[in-house]
C-alpha cells in the first residue's frame, strides 16, 4: 500500500513539476505559484491513497490549533516541498507519505520565564529541565520571542505581553507520544495538562524561591521540525495573574532550592496542596497590584489562608504574627522582629479594611513594611514545604520549631 501510494504521488508531481518548469516568464520564488490545473492534479492523486483516506477530516494538532486536513491543503504543500521550494520530488513524496502514517509523535512543550534566572540545566520532574533561555534549541518560536525582545525603558524586564526584554530562564517538558493526527480532542487535552503544571509550578516557584513577579508564556513545537504543519501559526500562551505584573527584577535562585520546593510540594497530600496553592495565587496577585491597599489587603489573605484551619478562631493579626514568627525560628530577638513585621503589615490591613488611609507607625514606609512581609511569606513557606505535613499550631505557638 505505502509503495503504491509513493507511486501514484511520484508520477503526479513529476508531470506538475514538467509544467512548471516550461511556465513562461520562468517562476521565481516571488511568484508564479501553481496554476488551478496543478493542484487539481496533485489533489486527485493524494485522494487516491489508502493512507491518505485513513486520514481525511481528522485532526492534525500544529500551531496551537487543529485544522482539519484535506487533500487541497496537502497538495499545496507537497508542490511547495517538492517543486516551488525545491527541486525534490522523493523528498517531497517522502515527507508527504511519512505525514499521513504519523499517529504520535514528540511534542516539546516549552515555556519562557521573565524574573527567575539560573545559571545551569536543571532537571525538575520526568522527562522536564529548567534552563536559561539561552541554552534553549534554534526554533520559530524562540526567534519570534527575541525578535521582539528590546531593553524597556525603564529597565524592566517584563511589562506587557507586547513589550518585554530577553526572558531569563526557560521550562522544556518533553511530551512522548504526543496525539499528532486523531479523531478526537487528545491533543488539547494533553496541552491543557501541561499548561495547567506549568503554570502551579509558576505560582509555587514565585511563592517559595523567587520573592518578586514573574512573567510566564508556553507554547508546543514538535522534536522533528517536518512533522510542524503551520508553525508560522503558533502563538504564545500568556500564564498571568488576572492583574498582570511588572517585572522589574530578574532574582537568581538556587538550585538546590527550586528542586527541593518542588519535591516537597509534590508529597504534600491533596488538600495541603490545594489550601497552599490557594494561598501562593493571592500572594502572586499581591505583588501584581497596583495600589498599595490592594497589596496589603492580597497578602494578609495570602498569610492567613497558609496559617490558618478549619475551626481556627484566633485573632487574624495574633495568629498571623505569632505563627510566621515561630515558623521562621531564628533568635529570639530575630522572632520578635519578624513578629512585629508582621503586626505592622496588619495594622496597615486594619487600617484598609475600615476605610482609612494607610499610615505606618515607626518610621517604616508602606512599602518597606510590604517588602519585609514578603520575603517572610517567602521564607514561612519555604518552612511549610520542609514540615511535609499539616504543623501542630498550638505547639508551634509555644516554642520554636525544632
Amino acid at each position: 500500500m505505502f509503495e503504491d501510494d509513493a507511486a501514484v504521488l511520484r508520477t503526479a508531481l513529476e508531470a506538475v513539476s514538467k509544467d512548471y518548469k516550461r511556465q513562461e516568464p520562468k517562476p521565481t520564488l516571488l511568484g508564479g505559484g501553481p496554476n488551478a490545473g496543478a493542484i487539481t492534479t496533485l489533489v486527485a492523486a493524494i485522494e487516491q491513497c489508502d493512507t491518505y483516506r485513513a486520514i481525511a477530516g481528522r485532526v492534525l494538532f500544529s500551531g496551537g490549533s487543529g485544522p482539519v486536513i484535506d487533500a487541497h491543503s496537502l497538495a499545496v504543500r507537497l508542490f511547495e516541498k517538492g517543486v516551488h521550494l525545491a527541486d525534490d520530488i522523493e523528498g517531497a513524496v517522502s515527507w508527504l507519505l511519512r505525514l499521513m502514517t504519523t499517529r504520535e509523535a514528540t511534542g516539546l512543550f516549552k515555556a519562557a520565564f521573565w524574573g527567575l534566572r539560573i545559571d545551569r540545566d536543571i532537571p525538575l520532574m520526568t522527562n522536564t529541565s529548567l534552563m536559561p533561555f539561552d541554552s534553549l534549541s534554534e526554533s520559530y518560536m524562540k526567534r519570534r520571542i527575541l525578535d521582539r525582545a528590546h531593553p524597556c525603558y525603564d529597565g524592566s524586564q517584563w511589562l506587557l505581553q507586547t513589550y518585554y526584554d530577553r526572558p531569563t530562564a526557560a521550562l522544556v517538558e518533553r511530551l512522548p507520544d504526543f496525539p499528532y493526527i486523531r479523531g478526537d480532542a487528545a491533543a488539547f487535552e494533553v496541552m491543557y495538562g501541561a499548561t495547567r503544571k506549568v503554570e502551579e509550578l509558576c505560582i509555587l516557584l514565585q511563592a517559595s524561591c523567587i520573592g518578586n513577579p514573574v512573567a510566564v508564556a508556553c507554547w508546543f513545537e514538535y522534536a522533528d521540525r517536518e512533522l510542524e504543519w503551520a508553525e508560522w501559526e503558533n502563538s504564545l500562551t500568556w500564564l498571568l495573574p488576572e492583574i498582570h505584573p511588572s517585572v522589574k527584577l530578574v532574582v537568581p535562585t538556587d538550585r538546590d532550592r527550586i528542586v527541593t520546593s518542588i519535591e516537597r510540594y509534590a508529597g504534600l497530600n491533596g488538600d495541603q496542596r490545594s489550601r497552599l496553592l490557594r494561598s501562593m495565587e493571592r500572594f502572586r496577585l499581591s505583588q501584581s497590584r497596583k495600589q498599595a491597599i490592594d497589596r496589603v489587603l492580597d497578602l494578609a489573605l495570602a498569610f492567613e489562608i497558609a496559617l490558618s484551619e478549619q475551626g481556627d478562631n484566633a485573632p487574624p493579626s495574633w495568629k498571623v504574627s505569632v505563627r510566621s514568627a515561630q515558623l521562621v525560628g531564628g533568635q529570639v530577638a530575630v522572632r520578635a522582629q519578624n513578629r512585629e513585621a508582621i503586626a505592622s503589615l496588619y495594622e496597615l490591613r486594619n487600617q484598609a479594611t475600615h476605610g482609612g488611609s494607610l499610615k505606618p507607625r515607626g518610621g517604616k514606609t508602606v512599602e518597606a513594611i510590604l517588602q519585609d512581609s514578603f520575603a517572610l511569606y517567602v521564607s514561612a513557606i519555604g518552612k511549610l514545604l520542609d514540615l511535609g505535613s499539616k504543623p501542630d499550631w498550638k505547639t508551634l505557638e509555644l516554642e520554636p520549631l525544632g
